[in-house]
């Protein structure tokens, strides 16, 4: 805690208000006295008998005399006290050579620190990259009944669902949504890391098949295969995953932000309404005449399609229209009732309700009405006859480099959207059951499968949260994904023709109902961002729906994408460099320019007593005093080549204004002559690219130039960055700064001091000096590093150096 400072005078009071409320103080204190003596047993490194300042015995210089070294007495922790606040120096362990059960029962152990592929075993790295072999031989009878369970109850829940998104999202053949459900779960099972995940076709990602797929189809000369162009999308997808997997960029799942996710899946799930609303009134093929004559609308953005309904609502199928009305009732009550009843239901007790397949049942029951009432004869679309001959059909995406280019976009867009996806479902999941994640294994999961499934024309699979929450009641590992998968193929090669009578109304409402639940979230994420003031989210959300809506899917991620890039890089190249200034009569230093009471805060207090002790205090804290000639820079930061351009500018405004948050267009408020020296704290600095440590070069020469002396302090103990100050030559400018400020006219003054009194001689007739500037200089004594590495400990040092060569002047020149 600072220290409390006499109580501020009625008369200043009311300066003292207006520094407070400043974020940068309009008027800040300029100290002389660079180092606080008052204050200096609390923070001095010096013991009571050690009077030179020495750390330890390691850091007593070898020219010492033997015979004083032994009257020195060396503090135990001293050096690690910090002059800045919020930083806790503390000894790193020795590492152990060896341990045992005995050692870790006294709270010691190992830890892992291995980095090399090549240092592990093979049965440490196969269930790594081969998830499956990390559970496979403690598989039991027990885990294969709630993989059994699990994987049943999905096949009932996305049976449907898969033929909803071929049919209505992706305009291809249910079996391309078949495959999808059937083979990547099976590969998913191998490689996949999270035992509960469900990966099969998703909504938003059959949607973007269906926008790029569904003009080829209308405008094609020759017939070409529907599962060709899947086949393609699905290979592209699976591509960019897997490469982007063994690259390790699985750290892209960081770079984006979540509204951007939010609004994207929001928008579709307005798209996917207004695509089944179409369906639902037997609109469709109407649409499909009326888009392919140029002299009528053209209709491709979800907003014409309205346009095309708004006008062409009283063409619509009265049966189809009610037909999907009361599916949507049915499917609508149950699902709010199984929310309900999840609410109310008992904590530790078997939520069963949630097992209710309630698309299944409103899908099955239509079939059946149908086939019975002929519904077929009265207009209502249905699936009709799958082509298929009971066998697995191969595609070779390869065969057509055309479609490759052609599709290029929209797999790369498949690819992203579901990996951020899959990556929601993935940490949801992990977070659920303490689960460690790795976002590269899960790409090279996702983009094995997809590939695979490529070669059968199956839709892209990506994980889902939804499907995966229902999995994870009974599932115990990814063989319940398996399972699932294995029934789907049963059911395409013996149950296809009892798809006949599906009507495709009903497979649009349920795209409906998903719609609906993809909506769900964002009035809370709005309401969130709103309360919370975070407008770029706002923004980044409204640009993804409104680009989505009113132009295309492609076009809404990409500007939502652009817009977060810009975020990211405008947050990456911004300085983050501190002014720090100093509590009064401490040698504790704080940043200057945020203000630790707000005015708000100080107006609510007013009717307490100015002069009680926590009201003090908070307020002696906010008069922060700078020193005389001294400019005090924290750096807290690695340095790069996007942000080291940036600290030139701020660093040019702190010389001016005395403030980082000053607008450039203010009157100057320091005159030049005020910065004399500039300290720079790097302890934050833990890497430094070549290009920043040009410019932190260039940047001391020219302060070198104007005779503005470098110091710099607590720089990092990294290797790397220590060696690159030396090899740019910026510790060669700091020891001809440090030759400027005769700090090795200092030592030797004070090693002179030393051999004196170990000979027993008056200092003053050994050294020709009064006391008191020795004094000065011998609390000079070895406070760098070394002459190899010129930095300082603690920026307190650093000022005595100053002080002693703005004091003690005359000594040191006449020592020259």
């Amino acid at each position: 805690m600072a220290p409390i400072s006499p109580p501020i005078s009625p008369a200043k009071r009311g300066d003292s208000s207006r520094r407070m409320a400043s974020p940068s103080p309009s008027i800040r204190l300029i100290s002389n006295r660079r180092v606080n003596q008052e204050r200096s047993p609390l923070l001095e490194r010096r013991h009571d008998n050690n009077e030179y300042g020495f750390n330890s015995p390691h850091h007593v210089p070898a020219h010492i005399p033997s015979y004083l070294q032994n009257e020195l007495h060396f503090p135990k922790s001293s050096s690690d006290v910090s002059d800045v606040e919020s930083f806790v120096y503390q000894p790193q362990p020795e590492p152990m050579s060896t341990t045992s059960l005995e050692q870790r029962l006294d709270g010691q152990y190992i830890p892992t620190n291995i980095q090399k592929l090549e240092n592990l075993a093979w049965n440490d790295i196969l269930p790594y990259y081969l998830p499956f072999m990390s559970w496979i031989g403690k598989y039991n009878f027990q885990f294969l009944i709630g993989d059994l369970i699990g994987g049943l109850t999905l096949v009932f829940f996305q049976l449907p669902l898969s033929l909803s998104y071929a049919t209505t999202l992706a305009h291809v053949p249910v079996v391309s949504g078949l495959y999808s459900l059937g083979i990547s779960p099976i590969i998913y099972m191998i490689f996949g890391s999270v035992p509960q995940m469900i990966v099969g076709p998703e909504a938003p990602i059959s949607l973007i098949v269906g926008q790029a797929v569904e003009p080829l189809l209308h405008h094609s000369k020759k017939q070409i295969d529907p599962l060709e162009y899947v086949s393609v999308i699905t290979l592209l997808s699976g591509a960019t995953l897997l490469g982007f997997g063994l690259g390790r960029f699985g750290f892209l799942d960081n770079v984006l932000s979540p509204s951007l996710l939010k609004g994207f899946i929001g928008s579709v799930g307005i798209v996917m309404n207004i695509n089944a609303l179409i369906n639902c009134l037997g609109l469709e093929e109407l649409m499909k005449r009326v888009s392919s004559d140029p002299e009528q609308m053209d209709i491709h953005s979800p907003f014409d399609k309205v346009r095309f309904l708004v006008q062409n609502l009283n063409k619509s199928n009265g049966l189809s229209g009610c037909i999907s009305l009361i599916g949507w009732s049915i499917i609508m009550s149950i699902r709010i009732f199984k929310k309900y009843h999840g609410h109310n239901s008992k904590p530790g007790s078997k939520n069963i309700v949630a097992y209710i397949p309630e698309i299944l049942i409103v899908v099955v029951g239509s079939t059946i009405l149908c086939e019975y009432f002929r519904w077929d004869l009265h207009h209502i679309e249905v699936i009709g006859k799958v082509k298929h001959d009971g066998e697995l059909q191969i595609y070779n995406p390869f065969s057509n480099w055309k479609l490759i280019k052609q599709f290029s976009t929209s797999g790369f867009l498949c690819a992203m959207l579901g990996f951020f996806e899959s990556t929601t479902a993935s940490k949801s999941l992990g977070t659920m059951f303490d689960l460690p994640i790795s976002s590269n294994r899960e790409l090279i999961a996702l983009g094995s499968l997809n590939i695979m499934g490529s070669i059968f024309g199956g839709l892209p699979a990506f994980g889902g949260y939804g499907r995966s929450k229902v999995n994870a009641m009974s599932a115990k590992t990814t063989m319940s994904g398996g399972i699932m998968g294995l029934f789907t193929l049963i059911t395409v090669v013996y149950l296809l023709d009892y798809l006949y009578f599906v009507p495709v109304c009903m497979l649009s409402v349920v795209s409906s109902v998903i719609g609906i639940s993809l909506i769900e979230e964002a009035p809370y994420e709005l309401y969130f961002h709103w309360i919370s003031k975070g407008y770029n989210e706002l923004i980044t959300f409204t640009l993804t729906v409104l680009i989505t809506l009113f132009f295309s899917m492609e076009g809404g991620i990409a500007v939502g994408l652009i817009y977060s890039l810009i975020r990211v890089i405008k947050n990456s190249t911004e300085s983050r460099i501190q002014i720090l200034g100093r509590y009064p009569d401490t040698n504790i230093f704080v940043d200057a320019d945020i203000p630790t009471y707000s005015e708000m805060t100080v107006e609510h207090k007013s009717s307490i007593n100015i002069f009680n002790d926590f009201h003090q205090t908070q307020l002696n804290q906010q008069v922060i005093e700078e020193i005389e000639g001294c400019l005090i820079i924290k750096i807290p930061e690695p340095l790069t080549f996007t942000n080291s351009s940036d600290l030139q500018s701020r660093l040019k405004r702190v010389e001016m204004y005395g403030s980082t948050r000053a607008h450039p267009a203010s009157k100057r408020s320091r005159d030049e002559s005020m910065t004399k020296y500039m300290i720079f704290d790097l302890n934050g600095m833990t890497e430094i690219d070549s290009s920043a440590a040009k410019i932190l070069q260039e940047l001391i020469s020219r302060y070198h130039n104007r005779n503005i002396k470098t110091i710099f302090v607590r720089v990092a103990n990294y290797p790397k960055v220590r060696q690159r100050l030396i090899d740019s030559g910026i510790t060669n400018l700091l020891y001809q700064d440090l030759i400027d400020l005769r700090y090795f006219i200092m030592q030797n003054i004070a090693l002179k001091y030393i051999n004196s009194r170990g000979r027993n001689l008056e200092p003053q007739e050994e050294v020709g000096s009064n006391s008191s500037e020795i004094e000065t200089v011998l609390s000079c004594f070895d406070l760098i590093e070394s002459e190899e590495e010129p930095y300082f400990k603690h920026i307190r040092d650093s000022l005595k150096v100053i002080d002693c060569f703005e004091v003690s002047r005359s000594l040191l020149d006449r020592d020259v």
